[in-house]
């Protein structure tokens, strides 16, 4: 939103200790009246600059417990902060469940709810009640998640993928929602730092669409890390974490795999049994088959910027960030086409020379291995792997045009009399 010229402020909350050790963040002389169920609170406030853009950043200095003492304290803090002139939105952006209740607290022209996970969240417990108890919005709309109460106040509910949006219209929360409000799919941007294999410190070479030489490098040390053995057109395929149906698929195809010129390095942090039957197939199929035990988010970046495919098998999949990630890393997406997937992947053809990743119809050892095979003959071709790697980044989500997207939402509440700033502050609770 900073790139598309908006004013944008960013109220978030967390532990004091941990606030204060942020770089450019200074405490405040004065406190913010907030409430935790009947409780009345003041608590420090932090202002500074995001580190990662220009945008204004207040933080409340208390660490919640729970998810719906997140909430009312940033819809209690909001709104205060609105009294006191320090916020003025036009637009509010509540981003996630913690968020919803200050859409009910501060008055906007624009009131966006996102979801960014695609995912309504879980019931709200009766411990969980009692932070939001004595509310006069809470009480009177009755709901159960917090989900429903961002619904309830939302001009829109943002999700990430049609796939999510089918889901979410089914979801009970939604019930509260008015007849009119729209549930929107928008897909959401991949290129948020430290996403970025131009200027990633953590690579073993950088590299970028126009500039993709880095990406070899990568690929070495890759594979010398998790000693794999390379050949000039071995397929190096990362899959994982294991877990679920689509994991089982990935466990039962991989001694296929092994007879291919394919190296297959599967990322820890799954399922243990299935990790652990994957972890015997390396022992039999030694430099064909890695598990790697490092999981950490740095060592997922190297996965990505090292492999020349990633295999993805979650059948339901309602954002489709996995696929994303791969793209903007250059590693070609070998997918189930399901979920996400399904709505924002395009299957590579040969003939037109079109489209930038690799699907499979159904999660089958049978197909994922032909999956596979198409990519080891493409792999086989220099040219038109490197053009298909192009392909891939330049197809690689960004916010920028999530931000365009938000922007062409005609939701707005008709004009009030006194004028109203054409670009005013964007505060994001």
């Amino acid at each position: 939103m900073v790139a598309a010229k908006h004013r944008v402020t960013l109220l978030s909350v967390g532990a004091p200790e941990h606030v204060a050790r942020l770089p450019g963040m200074a405490r405040r002389l004065r406190t913010v009246s907030a409430a935790l169920g009947r409780a009345a609170l003041e608590l420090p406030l932090y202002e500074g600059r995001a580190a990662l853009g220009q945008a204004q950043l207040y933080v409340l200095g208390l660490q919640p417990s729970t998810r719906a003492d997140a909430c009312a304290l940033l819809a209690s803090a909001a709104a205060s902060l609105t009294r006191d002139g320090l916020l003025k939105p036009e637009v509010i952006v509540a981003w996630d469940d913690a968020a919803a209740h200050s859409l009910s607290t501060v008055r906007a022209a624009t009131r966006l709810f996102v979801l960014p996970t695609g995912v309504a969240g879980a019931p709200l417990d009766a411990h969980e009640r009692k932070a939001l108890a004595g509310d006069p919005a809470v009480e009177a709309l009755g709901a159960t998640s917090l989900t429903a109460l961002g619904a309830a106040e939302a001009h829109a509910v943002v999700v990430p993928s049609p796939s999510a949006r089918r889901r979410l219209e089914r979801d009970p929360a939604m019930t509260v929602r008015a007849s009119d409000q729209p549930i929107v799919a928008v897909r959401l941007g991949c290129d948020d730092p430290p996403y970025d294999p131009a200027t990633d410190p953590t690579l073993a070479a950088t590299y970028s669409v126009d500039a993709p030489a880095g990406k070899s490098e990568c690929r070495r040390a890759l594979a010398r890390h998790a000693s794999l053995a390379l050949g000039p057109r071995t397929l190096l395929v990362v899959a994982g974490p294991l877990s679920g149906p689509g994991g089982e698929a990935v466990v039962d195809t991989l001694a296929r795999l092994a007879r291919l010129d394919v190296a297959t390095l599967v990322a820890s942090g799954g399922d243990r049994a299935l990790t652990d039957r994957a972890s015997v197939l390396a022992i039999e199929h030694p430099g064909k088959i890695a598990v790697r035990a490092d999981a950490s988010g740095a060592a997922d970046r190297q996965h990505l910027a090292g492999a020349d495919a990633v295999l993805l098998t979650d059948t339901d999949h309602p954002s489709g960030r996995p696929a994303g990630l791969a793209l903007r890393y250059g590693a070609v997406p070998v997918a189930v086409e399901s979920g996400a997937y399904a709505d924002h992947l395009v299957d590579h053809d040969a003939a037109s020379a079109t489209g930038f990743a690799l699907l499979f119809p159904r999660l089958d050892p049978f197909e994922i291995e032909a999956a596979i095979r198409r990519a080891l003959a493409l792999r086989s071709d220099v040219q038109a792997w490197q053009n298909l790697v192009r392909a891939a980044m330049g197809s690689a989500p960004l916010w920028a045009n999530t931000v365009a997207q938000l922007e062409a939402l005609n939701v707005a509440e008709p004009p009030a009399v006194e004028a109203v700033p054409i670009s005013g502050p964007v505060a994001t609770a």
